[in-house]
């Protein structure tokens, strides 16, 4: 079974990501057509991976009846409207994380898929789809232990840095002023329906701090602990680039650091799990070079030794890993755990993460 796919949105994650793997997955996809709103991006791309069709418009791709499945990679303001559409085609979506930017829209879109239960609708959280992620959630479920603290994090370096040493990106010229002033409209009009006209600057950039970095560790923390009580406390600093957040949750507390304006050369998105007498250590690795290793320290202490394990390295990339699973689930009419529904969780929280901000004023 090969599945026909339509990309919209050839930007820098498609093309780091998803169309060299779905061009090397051609066992399971072909990648039949694509839509961008630049002219110059659509040939670049059509003619790089033979692609027969490329389309200016969403719409246009989305009615094509070859097209069995579509990756929406667009601008974040954009999924709404293109995940509702392709739904009500009957398409099977995989929509990159957020799955939309306000907690009415993604309701609308979970109660939307009610009425298509053949469909498929996956959202791009390729962290819980690593092997060393997977392993530290097994060991876990096959030694439960009581967690005591909890400490997350994405301390990092933006990937122009990393992109411009490994990878050229085509940046096209040709869009228009006007739909680039249009597109910024709409998502301030979203980030308006979520938080308030009257959020300020700084507030605003953190949800979008969170909605855009923050969601890959969110949504993996929650697949092994379920989401907090509580926020216990949040501060933001440097125009809501730097956050602090503490929660709250059943027997113990958790700390999450995002640093995401510095220049140092680093990629510091880790997990750490405290059980007393025992710890796990999720590391990853920045997503804009392929095939990095993650690993997962253990460190145990019983009868006076001490023991570290490592599992690992593991060169498996997560976003493979994640689209072949979207293949299966497709190939079975199985639901994904990465689904709309699940994905609310993580705006609900953002939500509250924010409103403690303000309080805390």
């Amino acid at each position: 079974m090969k599945i026909n796919v339509g990309i919209i949105g050839l930007g820098e994650v498609a093309q780091l990501v998803h169309l060299p793997i779905l061009s090397d997955l051609n066992e399971k996809y072909w990648i039949k057509a694509v839509a961008d709103i630049s002219p110059s991006l659509n040939k670049f791309i059509e003619n790089k991976y033979n692609i027969s069709d490329s389309y200016s418009s969403p719409s246009e791709l989305l009615k094509d009846p070859e097209i069995d499945a579509v990756f929406v990679l667009s601008p974040d303001q954009h999924h709404f409207e293109f995940v509702q559409e392709a739904i009500k085609l009957e398409k099977h979506v995989f929509v990159e994380k957020p799955a939309t930017l306000n907690i009415q829209q993604l309701k609308e879109l979970v109660k939307l898929e009610e009425n298509f239960p053949n469909q498929i609708t996956m959202v791009g959280y390729m962290r819980r789809y690593a092997g060393t992620f997977l392993k530290a959630k097994e060991l876990m479920q096959l030694s439960p232990k009581k967690t005591e603290y909890l400490r997350f994090r994405d301390i990092i370096c933006e990937g122009p840095f990393f992109v411009s040493q490994t990878k050229p990106i085509f940046s096209p010229v040709d869009i228009s002023s006007d739909l680039i002033e249009e597109s910024k409209k709409k998502r301030n009009q979203q980030l308006d329906c979520a938080l308030g006209s009257e959020t300020k600057a700084e507030h605003r950039t953190a949800y979008q701090m969170l909605t855009g970095l923050g969601c890959h560790s969110f949504s993996a923390v929650r697949e092994l602990f379920g989401s907090p009580i509580s926020v216990k406390a949040a501060a933001a600093s440097h125009q809501g680039e730097l956050l602090i957040i503490v929660l709250e949750y059943d027997g113990f507390l958790a700390t999450y650091e995002l640093v995401n304006n510095q220049e140092i050369v680093q990629f510091d998105a880790t997990i750490e799990i405290y059980q007393r007498d025992r710890r796990l250590k999720i590391n990853y690795e920045t997503p804009y070079i392929r095939y990095q290793s993650s690993i997962l320290e253990l460190s145990e202490y019983a009868k006076g030794n001490a023991q570290t394990t490592i599992y690992g390295p593991d060169y498996k990339d997560p976003f493979v890993n994640e689209i072949c699973e979207f293949y299966d689930c497709i190939a079975s009419s199985r639901k994904p755990k990465t689904n709309l529904k699940d994905s609310l969780e993580d705006l609900e929280l953002f939500q509250k993460i924010i409103e403690t901000l303000k309080k805390s004023e």
